[in-house]
């Protein structure tokens, strides 16, 4: 009998090593011996999956899935990524000292010499200046930059003073974020707190930087006209008239100072506003999770669970007011300085009287959120808490500054009335 090696070989294009070697009769050879454990295999499949499936459906379910949770460490920006700006200008700035222990005592005389040189000597420079002007335009034009500097030490040093509350924010930022569950309350964050947070700091760092430079500029200007000045009348133990090297020394003080002064009111000005842009997010926030309380669909929710919820409302609802008098205690001062010179700077007040008023607002939708909840079907336990935390809610929550103004638009208008009548007074001064 003729023994033929018949070789059946794919009709592939190309053919890896692995195919070729492959011997087919031997691996039926294993699967005609093994092919039973399959059954085996099913078997603790099937266990593990129904197992778990068993020993999970009474336990409560997660805040957010595995999924959403990628999502959203992927597109979520911290709150606390919206005061960088003001963290690095404290620190050049001389108010925040570094957190490691190197170079320490240098910075504080670093933070010494200054805020003497800037903090207090350039008001006091223009102050003397307005005392020693001669003509009554340059009063006019002294006027205006004396007050808003020395508005602006006095807010510099209040603020301070009261740098520890800043600290404390951030803790209860942080604290608050971390019960951010929901993808569309990540979103509402963004958009509502973290959104208009950057855009009251453009806008005011937009105003403050165009000022300084359209000052250099026109100072400039007018040099290259042949009339070499000052930026603002002011005193100098030296002559600035008749000494180029006085002169120079003399502008590039102002210049110097003045940008320095315009940060320091840029973080001044922008950090209450925007910590109460952070603060109406975080209530309206607070809205929502309070009015889905008893509405979940799950399984493992029960009357228990949304008492738990409930009361981590609550908390955060403390939390919120812990907030609320951190910005109080910051901006008091300041703001009531800045309110008696806001005919000069109306448009940094706006912004704070705005978010003041709209988180006074969302503070006032907190009893309606409540309602909303299923409070009905919930025990005695849930309703006698619910009953605590209305009455609470219905108080009114308004930042007050130097004990006398409210945060809000109605002292807004009412800056605006006294704005006119100071321009009354002035266009009638001869």
């Amino acid at each position: 009998m003729l023994n033929m090696d018949i070789s059946v070989t794919p009709n592939y294009s190309y053919i890896f090593d692995f195919e070729n070697d492959f011997i087919h009769q031997r691996t039926r050879k294993w699967m005609v011996e093994n092919w039973t454990w399959v059954f085996y295999y099913c078997g603790i499949y099937m266990l593990v999956i129904f197992g778990g499936q068993h020993f999970m459906q009474n336990r409560p379910s997660d805040k957010i899935s595995t999924i959403m949770s990628a999502t959203l460490e992927e597109t979520f920006v911290t709150g606390l990524s919206v005061f960088h700006f003001h963290d690095v200008t404290w620190l050049y700035l001389g108010q925040m000292p570094p957190s490691t222990p190197l170079y320490r005592y240098l910075y504080y005389l670093y933070s010494l010499l200054l805020n003497i040189i800037i903090t207090i000597g350039y008001p006091t420079h223009l102050m003397i200046g307005l005392i020693r002007s001669e003509k009554q335009s340059d009063v006019f034009k002294n006027m205006s930059i004396n007050f808003t500097c020395l508005a602006c030490s006095i807010k510099t040093f209040a603020f301070w003073w009261r740098l520890a509350e800043v600290q404390k924010i951030y803790a209860i930022i942080s604290k608050l974020e971390k019960h951010i569950s929901e993808l569309d309350d990540f979103r509402l964050y963004k958009t509502i707190a973290l959104g208009r947070a950057k855009s009251i700091l453009y806008f005011v760092l937009f105003i403050g930087l165009g000022a300084a430079i359209t000052s250099e500029v026109a100072t400039i200007i007018a040099g290259i006209l042949g009339d070499w000045h000052l930026m603002y009348p002011a005193y100098f133990p030296f002559d600035t008239d008749r000494s180029i090297f006085g002169y120079t020394t003399a502008h590039f003080y102002q210049c110097f100072g003045v940008t320095a002064q315009i940060f320091q009111n840029l973080i001044n000005d922008t950090f209450p506003p925007m910590a109460l842009a952070m603060l109406a997010g975080h209530v309206r926030l607070l809205n929502l999770r309070v009015a889905r309380v008893g509405h979940a669909s799950s399984g493992g929710s029960t009357k228990q669970t949304h008492n738990a919820q409930f009361i981590e409302c609550v908390e955060d609802y403390k939390d919120l007011l812990e907030f609320r008098i951190a910005i109080q205690r910051i901006c008091s001062l300041g703001t009531f300085v800045q309110i008696l010179v806001t005919a000069f700077n109306m448009g940094v007040v706006f912004p704070l009287c705005y978010f003041g008023t709209s988180a006074q607002m969302e503070f006032e939708q907190l009893s309606y959120a409540i309602f909303s909840c299923n409070w009905v079907a919930q025990n005695t336990a849930f309703k006698k808490n619910l009953l605590i935390f209305t009455e609470q809610s219905l108080r009114k929550q308004i930042v007050i500054a130097g004990g006398m103004f409210a945060v809000n638009m109605d002292t807004f208008f009412a800056t605006l009335k006294f704005a006119y009548s100071l321009f009354a007074v002035v266009v009638q001064m001869k």
